[in-house]
């Protein structure tokens, strides 16, 4: 749960420094946007990690290690100036589905409730945020 924390603060801090760097507004504030989630995540993640009953959770052992993929997946994000609405939303999406594979695979590598329980949030925070982008794209056009 670390490496995925420190993988969203890595978005959110690219996201950032794109975004003082943008000089179209409309750009700026999606960026902005995407950030916000990020950090949001990263948020949600430590209120699961505080909770007793969670933290168990978190501390199961699990019979892969999953910092190769995340690895992966961040490296393969290519966010750089110039994007477009468009190329920015599909990045971060492609970043999130990769990350959803992952939390199924886990989800069913142990057997644990609250692990299981753990990573069907995960994924459900990834497809709310999934949802949001489509909205925005629909509005950007």
């Amino acid at each position: 749960m670390d490496h995925v924390r420190a993988v969203h603060h890595q978005l959110n801090k690219a996201c950032k420094q794109l975004s003082a760097s943008e000089p179209d507004t409309r750009l700026q504030l999606l960026l902005d946007y995407v950030g916000r989630h990020e950090e949001a995540f990263n948020i949600a993640l430590r209120r699961y990690e505080k909770e007793a009953n969670a933290k168990a959770a978190i501390d199961t052992w699990l019979q892969f290690s999953a910092d190769e993929t995340i690895n992966e997946a961040l490296r393969e994000m290519d966010l750089h100036p110039g994007m477009t609405a468009e190329e920015i939303v599909e990045q971060v999406l492609s970043f999130d589905a990769k990350l959803m594979a992952l939390y199924r695979d886990l989800a069913e590598s142990t057997s644990s409730a609250q692990v299981r329980e753990l990573f069907s949030d995960l994924i459900q925070m990834a497809e709310g945020k999934q949802h949001q982008y489509a909205r925005i794209l629909q509005d950007w056009q």
